[in-house]
């Protein structure tokens, strides 16, 4: 039998793997069989359950319970990847479909030291059964496997959350194991303030980008819809999952010229205001003035918007992916900072475009982004650029919506809060001055505007 291979049992359901991950469940029997010429053993993980404890529930419905706990359906997927839950049994969880192009993916496959996974491979039968000795052994095999510290004190806290929010609450385990772990021992306890090893992008990095979705934006059939979500990407902080999950109705603009607010779904069910500069508040104006009705039934009576009508949509009317938000950063590199020994572009317009001072300024500042642009970056920078402008760290808690001030530090390197929004500051100052290497009625001159 292939010791790569498992099967997982809570509350009497089996959940079968093939080639470490997760297969379908099994109510009554352990599927011993061939599948692939890959051989798959079952092993039974049992749960002894205090009295009064419903013991009838499934696998799936007890890890579901679980993971309700949260209600970003991004936040349990997290939690389910770094414990060894089956994506399927993620409430709300929807499969990517396999024919369209997503944006890079998180991980590639299960890894096999997922906590559950490593607890069935390594014997421990109970989830009462875990010790303190565990853990510790489970870390150090994430620690020779590579895995930086940060990773392994997420995935640790990922177990305490399993033990603290439902396990012992359920009685199906007497102690939380983790609780008694030396952190710092284990190299996983990163002080509070320590900053976090995600990239983050200059200054004049963040004027490129926000120029080069400028620059396409009447070009490109979705340009101003990817322009706008990259003026508030940059602009205000937010993260990319919060920036599609906003819809029309959180939108909000009194006049020309005022600044705009944008009403944010964060974590947690936490939602909060963002303040929009001019700037941001004219890139979504923009694009709302050629923006396709989203694919929400209507219903009787119905005069305006409907409350999930999203703000941002593809060319079908349905809710941008977050991948999407990823997508558009990757192309705008890929279009002005080309890897070496790309092909010239065939439409007239782009290579006229790309021949000027603004496309040159842009090479000089994405190209080294290139392979490492995500969209969590953005939210870096927002913090660091804000607080090297003055603004103050209470502030950018509020902007970023950070529960705890050492998060806000760790990233860096009301009315009040949209009146003192950072977002005051620092998009303007980071539009100002952007087409000072050429002016902008050059391009628009010489260069047709059409479709690539």
């Amino acid at each position: 039998m292939d010791k790569e291979d498992y099967s997982y049992e809570l509350s009497g359901a089996v959940a079968v793997s093939r080639r470490g991950l997760p297969r379908a469940l099994c109510q009554t029997a352990v599927d011993q069989g061939n599948h692939g010429g890959t051989g798959e053993i079952g092993v039974t993980m049992t749960v002894a359950l205090a009295p009064g404890t419903d013991g009838a529930k499934s696998g799936p419905e007890r890890f579901a319970e679980f993971l309700r706990i949260y209600a970003s359906v991004n936040t349990r997927i997290a939690y389910a990847t770094d414990l060894g839950i089956p994506l399927e049994w993620v409430p709300g969880y929807v499969a990517p479909d396999p024919g369209r192009r997503r944006g890079r993916r998180r991980r590639e496959q299960a890894s096999g030291l997922e906590w559950l996974v490593w607890c069935v491979r390594n014997g421990i039968d109970s989830f009462a059964e875990v010790r303190v000795d565990h853990v510790e052994r489970w870390l150090d095999d994430l620690a020779r496997a590579g895995y930086s510290a940060a990773t392994r004190g997420r995935m640790l806290s990922a177990v305490s959350a399993f033990y603290r929010k439902y396990l012992l609450r359920e009685g199906l385990a007497a102690h939380n194991p983790v609780a008694l772990v030396d952190r710092r021992a284990q190299q996983v306890n990163r002080a509070a303030g320590t900053p976090s090893a995600t990239k983050r992008w200059s200054f004049e990095a963040c004027r490129a980008l926000l120029l080069a979705a400028y620059l396409l934006a009447e070009h490109r059939r979705d340009g101003r819809r990817d322009r706008a979500m990259v003026e508030i990407l940059i602009g205000t902080g937010v993260r990319a999952e919060e920036l599609v999950g906003v819809n029309l109705l959180d939108y909000r603009r009194a006049a020309q010229r005022d600044i705009g607010v944008l009403r944010v779904h964060g974590k947690g069910g936490k939602d909060r205001e963002v303040a929009l500069a001019v700037p941001v508040a004219d890139a979504v104006d923009a694009y709302l003035a050629q923006r396709r009705p989203a694919a929400v039934p209507a219903l009787r009576g119905d005069v305006g918007p409907r409350p999930a009508e999203p703000l941002f949509v593809t060319s079908t009317g349905r809710r941008v992916h977050v991948s999407h938000v990823d997508a558009v950063l990757r192309r705008l590199c890929a279009t002005f900072a080309p890897e070496p020994g790309t092909a010239p572009p065939r439409a007239r317009w782009l290579a006229d475009l790309l021949a000027t001072a603004q496309a040159a300024f842009i090479a000089t500042h994405l190209g080294p982004l290139r392979d490492a642009i995500h969209p969590h970056s953005a939210r870096h920078s927002y913090a660091t650029h804000a607080k090297e402008r003055g603004v103050g760290l209470r502030q950018v808690q509020q902007d970023l919506g950070h529960t705890s001030l050492s998060t806000t530090e760790i990233y860096l390197h009301d009315e009040d809060s949209i009146r003192d929004s950072a977002a005051h500051e620092l998009s303007p100052a980071l539009h100002r001055g952007w087409l000072a290497t050429g002016p902008l009625t050059t391009i628009r001159e010489t260069v047709r505007p059409q479709e690539e």
